[in-house]
C-alpha cells in the first residue's frame, strides 16, 4: 500500500515538473530558433565552469528524454514527445538542430507547440 502510495506521489511530481518546464521552456524558445543555421557556441570551453554545466545540462537533458520516452507510453499520461524533444534541446550531441527539425516537421507537434506560445501571447514558431 505505501509503495503504490509512493509510486502515485512520484507520477504526480513528475508529470507536474515536466509539464510546467515544457510550458515554461517553449514559451521562452524565440520563434525563430528551428530556423537559425548558427546558434551561440560558448567562447571559454576549456574552463571548468564550462564543463560543469554542460555535464549538469546534458544529465538533465538524457533524464528528459528518458522520462519523454516513458511519458510516450500509452496509458501513460504526459507530453512524452514535447519532453524528448525539451531534453533534446538541452543536450549537447552531433545532428541535434536536424533531429529538433524533424520532431517539430510533424503538424501535431507544432500545433501543440503554438498553442501553448498563443496562450502566453507568444508569437507561433518558424519552421
Amino acid at each position: 500500500m505505501l509503495l503504490g502510495l509512493i509510486g502515485f506521489v512520484i507520477f504526480i511530481v513528475s508529470f507536474v515538473a515536466t509539464t510546467g518546464l515544457t510550458v515554461w521552456f517553449v514559451v521562452k524558445l524565440p520563434a525563430d530558433y528551428f530556423t537559425q543555421n548558427d546558434r551561440r557556441r560558448s567562447e571559454n570551453r576549456g574552463s571548468i565552469c564550462h564543463w560543469v554545466r554542460f555535464l549538469l545540462r546534458n544529465l538533465l537533458a538524457v533524464t528528459l528524454i528518458g522520462l519523454g520516452i516513458l511519458l510516450s507510453l500509452p496509458s501513460v499520461p504526459g507530453q512524452g514527445l514535447l519532453t524528448i524533444l525539451l531534453g533534446g534541446m538541452l543536450s549537447d550531441f552531433p545532428g541535434k538542430e536536424r533531429l529538433e527539425r524533424k520532431i517539430v516537421s510533424y503538424p501535431k507537434v507544432l500545433e501543440a507547440l503554438n498553442r501553448l506560445r498563443q496562450r502566453f501571447g507568444k508569437p507561433p514558431l518558424q519552421t
